[in-house]
Parts: C-alpha cells; sequence; structure tokens
C-alpha cells in the first residue's frame, strides 16, 4: 500500500502531533502555569523596582552631600592660620567681630585689644592698611553690609560707626570672629548671602586662640626650610611628566597685576593667594572648572610661587590644614631662575595699588645642577627621571 501526504512529509505530520498532544498535557496537569509565569515575572520587575529605587535613593543622598560642598558658603580657619593672617598680614582683610556682650570675659577682651592694636600699629607704620578690625552685633550684620556702596542710609550708617575703615567689597576677605565660634558661623552665612564671596570662621571660636596670644612668628612656623632651592625649581620645570600627570604643580600665587607687569612662568598654574581657603573645599570637578587644573591631592608635592615670604607661608598653612602637607615655596628672590625659562623679572615686593617699581637687573642668567636638583626633590620623595 502506498501512502502519499498532501501538502507535506509524514515525518511534520507526526511532529505538528507530537507537540499538540504536549500542549493538552500540560494544560491538563498545571492550569495554572500561565499565571504562575505572569506572576514571577510581576515580582521580579517589583523587585527590580525596589534595588532601583534604593540606587536612586543613594545617589540622590551622594548628590546632596555633592552639592552641599559645592556650595559651602565660607572657609574655616585654623587658629594657627587665622594668627598667621594677624601677625604677618599676608593680604588684606576684615575682622568682624560679632561677639555677645554677654559672653565677653578677661580673655576675649584680650584679644580684642590685641586686634585694636595691631591695627593701630599697622596705620601707624605703613601708608596701606592691610588689616581692618570692626565690631557688630549679629543683628546687625545684613544691614551694615547690605548696599554698604550706594548713598543710601545704610552706607551712610556703616561709615558713621565705622568712619576709618575701608568699605569692604564683596572680594573682600571677611573673617568673622565670636567667643566659641557660633556667631561667627551666623553671620559668614548672612554675609555670604549677601554676595560676600570670601568670608571665613576661626575653628572653635576665639577661645581657640587664647594659648597664642603670646606666642611668636617662630613658634608657629615650620622649623624645617620649606623654601625651595633654584636648582630644584629649575629641575621641576623641566621635569613635565611630573607636572602634566599632577604628581606636582607649581601655583603662582601672585596678584593679577604683578602677574602683568613681570610676567609669569611657562608651566606653572595661577590661583590668588585669596581664593585658597574657600577653594580647599570644591570638590574635585568643581576645582578644575574654577581654576583649570586638577586639585592637589595629600600626596600631590605643591610649590607655591610667590613674592612675599609671608604670603607663601600663610598660604602653606592653610593647604597644610586641608591635608596637602608637602609643600615648598619659591620666591621672587631667587629671579634668575624666573629669566631663564620666561620673560618674568625680578622685583621689589610692593602692595597692590602703589607704583609698580623699576624691573630689577638680573644680570647673567646662571647654571644650574640638575643632579642637586634631582637630590634635593628626591628628599621630598619626588623622583624624577
Amino acid at each position: 500500500m502506498h501512502v502519499t501526504n498532501v501538502g507535506g512529509s509524514l515525518t511534520t505530520a507526526v511532529c505538528l502531533s507530537l507537540i499538540a498532544w504536549s500542549v493538552r498535557v500540560l494544560r491538563s496537569s498545571k492550569p495554572n502555569l500561565l499565571k504562575d509565569l505572569q506572576s514571577h515575572l510581576k515580582n521580579k520587575s517589583a523587585d527590580d523596582g525596589t534595588n532601583e529605587n534604593k540606587s536612586t535613593s543613594i545617589n540622590s543622598i551622594k548628590q546632596k552631600a555633592r552639592n552641599a560642598a559645592r556650595h559651602e558658603s565660607y572657609a574655616r580657619l585654623s587658629p594657627v592660620a587665622f594668627w598667621l593672617l594677624v601677625e604677618t598680614k599676608p593680604v588684606e582683610f576684615f575682622i568682624v567681630d560679632v561677639s555677645d556682650r554677654s559672653e565677653n570675659s578677661d580673655l576675649v577682651r584680650a584679644l580684642q585689644r590685641r586686634f585694636i592694636s595691631e591695627e593701630k600699629e599697622e596705620e601707624a607704620t605703613t601708608k596701606n592698611k592691610s588689616l581692618y578690625y570692626v565690631r557688630m552685633d549679629l543683628s546687625e550684620v545684613q544691614l551694615l553690609l547690605r548696599n554698604r556702596n550706594s548713598p543710601s542710609a545704610t552706607s551712610s550708617m556703616f561709615h558713621k560707626r565705622y568712619p576709618r575703615t575701608k568699605t569692604p567689597g564683596l572680594r573682600s576677605n571677611l573673617i568673622f570672629v565670636s567667643p566659641h565660634g557660633k556667631h561667627a558661623a551666623q553671620a559668614a552665612a548672612q554675609a555670604s548671602s549677601l554676595g560676600f564671596s570670601r568670608c571665613s570662621t576661626v575653628v572653635g571660636g576665639m577661645v581657640s586662640l587664647i594659648p597664642l596670644l603670646d606666642s611668636d612668628m617662630k613658634s608657629l612656623l615650620s622649623e624645617e626650610d620649606v623654601s625651595l632651592s633654584r636648582d630644584a625649581f629649575m629641575t621641576l620645570l623641566e621635569s613635565s611628566h611630573l607636572l602634566s600627570t599632577g604628581a606636582a604643580v607649581i601655583i603662582d600665587i601672585r596678584r593679577y597685576d604683578e602677574r602683568v607687569y613681570y610676567g609669569s612662568i611657562r608651566g606653572t598654574v595661577h590661583m590668588l593667594v585669596d581664593h585658597i581657603p574657600k577653594a580647599l573645599l570644591l570638590g574635585d570637578e568643581d576645582w578644575f572648572r574654577s581654576f583649570r587644573f586638577p586639585k592637589p591631592k595629600p600626596e600631590t608635592f605643591v610649590v607655591l610661587l610667590t613674592s612675599s615670604a609671608s604670603r607663601a607661608n600663610w598660604a602653606r598653612q592653610v593647604f597644610s590644614d586641608a591635608g596637602v602637607t608637602n609643600v615648598k615655596t619659591y620666591t621672587v628672590e631667587n629671579g634668575f631662575a624666573w629669566a631663564q625659562h620666561s620673560r618674568c623679572t625680578k622685583y621689589e615686593m610692593f602692595e597692590e595699588g602703589e607704583k609698580p617699581p623699576e624691573i630689577m637687573d638680573l644680570g647673567n642668567n646662571l647654571p644650574f645642577s640638575r643632579a642637586k636638583g634631582e637630590g634635593e626633590l628626591r628628599i621630598e620623595n619626588v623622583l624624577v627621571s
């Protein structure tokens, strides 16, 4: 007998029959299989959603923390950094005392008298003052600082209250102090909300300064040699791989007018010394966005290029307080190296607003010893290949 499967092979027909039979068996033995599968998929989706929500929540917390750090409104100086500021006056600054009269003690009043005497002494011995001391109540901070430059009653009130004090600008360095720091923090936050971008307080308040009242500058400054030799400086400048990788950085902390009149050095980056306290609160991304070079890490070898030893020592202390401790300085006194590497010239220190001094004669460019420079940098754990 010959059988012909019209429209397909016999094998295909058998396979289709087996598939149909299997479906009937599954339906009869597991009537809820489809529902179970749907339920499983639904539960899996819910779990994924929960994990996603947890992840979103964690990311939200991290973002809030980043935003809080990014929008930190004022810096906090260590007692030593503040005292160096008062004693050496590397930059112009205002001490704004918002002490509550009920908190006053003999020691606090002794500190206040010290601030006032420092201001008067500077006024009597120098043409341009760097230190201004004002006393105001916490409730007066916004009233006295708001619209201080306009010809309004508020501005008149500030000048009537402090006739011998320069009117602070939005970029002035305002250091708020109070016995324990609470009122100072509130005042700094209020001033920042008005647009003052360089506000600071003292960690621990004025009481933390009491042990420093009778100290001299030698006890505040590091006993080790913090300056970099000319040999090491020139060797570092020629070590482009150290500077390009961020293992080392040379930060020019001079003012804009100094750089304009006397030039800058190739291979260095620029950052005003006034920016350092608050800038160190920034995250890596915000730092790079603001200054166009990577934020120094604790292990970074930092060289502060300046024309003022007091400016360099204060900046070094602020970096050290932030955990960046491998910091050296290089001043204009070693000007031969400047001219050898760029058009930067040597000059005497001058205050902002004064007539720039004449360029000093550098003489002939002197050679430097790379071997000595490498040896000095090796001591600082900076390896030059």
